[in-house]
């Protein structure tokens, strides 16, 4: 195996990831008939079964690990979440995560891209207001990161200028705008086809040990 290769057990673990997230999907948008629901359920329920014994307890969840298992992956410029593999916002181990991919552009600036299928709707045909405040959340965070001070949210700030439409591709873009000691000020926004349909402004604070 190559160095700093994805080991295959993480692969398949993505790979189920992805399969549970179209089920969602499939789930959300379906009008199946009952026969269609009860035999889903047996199938669901099965798989839940084969996970159940392998169930973690204890302390040190986050989006980089499980019960304080480091992932071991590392830095890619071009996809700056697979450092994050459980965030519920772009983790590829995580079900729930948002479909967003976002690389480095510059030591303070990232860019991205994101489509939002039907699960994601809020308004009719647009992307629901918190799903896009929590991807903004995630942006801008990752816009801190590197910079060099990750720090916490402590104010986040959302503008909708036009609803941002489901099923069409989202460029992103948020940028570490200035420095105040523990204090860390980002801005982002949202475009499709070049028109921007939300902004975002976020407060962050770095924990006390890292102020320079």
């Amino acid at each position: 195996m190559k160095e700093n290769a994805v080991p295959d057990s993480d692969g398949l673990l993505e790979a189920v990831n992805r399969d549970v997230a179209q089920l969602i999907n499939h789930l959300r948008c379906s009008n199946a008939p009952e026969e269609a629901l009860s035999e889903a359920t047996r199938h669901i329920r099965q798989a839940m079964e084969a996970l159940a014994p392998w169930l973690q307890e204890g302390e040190g969840w986050s989006t980089i690990s499980i019960a304080s298992q480091m992932s071991g992956l590392s830095w890619r410029d071009d996809d700056i979440t697979s450092v994050m593999p459980y965030s519920p916002v772009s983790g590829k181990r995580n079900a729930i995560a948002l479909p967003v991919k976002l690389w480095k552009v510059a030591d303070n600036e990232v860019r991205g891209e994101a489509v939002f299928s039907s699960t994601y709707a809020g308004p009719p045909n647009a992307v629901h207001g918190g799903i896009i405040a929590a991807v903004f959340d995630e942006i801008l965070a990752m816009a801190n990161v590197i910079s060099g001070n990750a720090g916490f949210t402590g104010t986040l700030t959302i503008k909708y200028h036009d609803k941002t439409p489901l099923n069409t591709p989202i460029e992103l873009r948020g940028i570490n705008v200035r420095q105040d000691g523990r204090k860390q000020l980002s801005r982002g926004e949202m475009r499709v086809n070049g028109k921007v349909t939300a902004t975002a402004e976020g407060l962050f604070i770095c924990a006390a040990d890292s102020e320079r």
